[in-house]
């Protein structure tokens, strides 16, 4: 093996990732993408900077964390999410770090850590040597806001288990996630309760682990999306692949899969359209005017939208381009 394919195969992909237990769409993305790496050939760890030996255990997964005395700026490429840009990115490139941003909500680009720099925000992005990008809506927005050379960005959706998320024996049940617009859904669970058909029952999906997450999916029909200044929310595509009808929010990052049947949008803020449009359905389900089956179409869209080989793809493509910084 010559010198250079050697220095490759050395390379890390080391991606930083907030400390914390709360179930988090973003985390899991992080977790899931390292984990991937390894799998495909590639060598990659999870670093917690707020705590070394911490790691999650509210899903599976195969990461063990590193320890900030293990980095090396020689081998190790470090991947820092959107809101720790401004405070690690100067950090780490002066300790000789090739560093790149994972942008999973590009609403979040707006946090400046570095209160001594009012450009840190533009120097962040300026001095990464890539920048991750969760879905085609931040990729746009990392272009034509915050002025990111295309080329330097690269695309890096996550893939979602339809073997983990699908339907099952269905009850008359809508779910929802509280930790998601938590006053805002309040307001509509207040509303809807008392309108709704015997029968009928809403569902948080709070404190659960994924396995119990995707087991209530799979036997609600309705999924109340709450999503506000997403890059590419998570849980309205679980909903969607457990056969739910998903009403609400796309929260502008859903719009690339946010499409009817399996998808009704409601304008943001607007409750009294929510609540109607959930009631609207309900009727229609009871009626027999909307059929379930319907919904497979758009189940089987998503699923490839969404799946590994998609994943894998993209990730080997940013294996790829790290590879060549060096």
């Amino acid at each position: 093996m010559i010198p250079n394919e050697q220095h490759h195969q050395d390379i890390r992909i080391i991606y930083g990732c907030p400390t914390g237990n709360t179930p988090s769409g973003g985390v899991k993305v992080i977790y899931k993408h390292s984990e991937l790496l390894n799998h495909l050939g590639f060598q990659s760890h999870i670093w917690h900077p707020a705590d070394d030996s911490f790691t999650c255990d509210w899903f599976d997964h195969g990461i063990t964390p590193i320890a900030t005395q293990e980095l090396n700026p020689a081998s190790d490429f470090i991947i820092l999410p959107e809101i720790w840009a401004t405070g690690y990115v100067p950090i780490l490139k002066k300790q000789g770090f090739k560093v790149g941003i994972f942008v999973q909500n590009c609403y979040y680009t707006h946090v400046n850590l570095d209160s001594g720099n009012q450009n840190g925000i533009a120097d962040a992005y300026h001095d990464a040597d890539l920048v991750l990008s969760i879905s085609s809506d931040t990729s746009n927005y990392l272009e034509n806001i915050l002025r990111i050379p295309r080329e330097k960005i690269i695309l890096q959706r996550y893939s979602i288990d339809s073997n983990l998320f699908r339907p099952n024996a269905k009850e008359r049940l809508i779910t929802y996630m509280p930790r998601k617009m938590s006053q805002h859904s309040m307001r509509v669970i207040s509303a809807l309760q008392p309108l709704l058909p015997t029968g009928w029952s809403i569902r948080p999906l709070d404190n659960m682990n994924e396995q119990e997450i995707s087991l209530h999916l799979s036997r609600s029909i309705i999924f109340m999306a709450f999503s506000e200044f997403e890059g590419l929310p998570v849980p309205p595509v679980e909903a969607a692949l457990s056969g739910n009808i998903v009403i609400g929010y796309h929260g502008q990052g859903g719009k690339e899969y946010w499409r009817a049947p399996n998808f009704i949008p409601v304008e943001q803020g607007d409750l009294q359209d929510f609540i109607l449009k959930i009631l609207a359905t309900i009727s229609e389900i009871s009626s027999d005017r909307l059929n379930l089956d319907s919904l497979n179409a758009g189940m089987h869209r998503l699923a490839h939208h969404f799946s590994n080989e998609n994943e894998r793809q993209m990730l080997t493509q940013l294996g790829s381009a790290i590879k060549r910084l060096y």
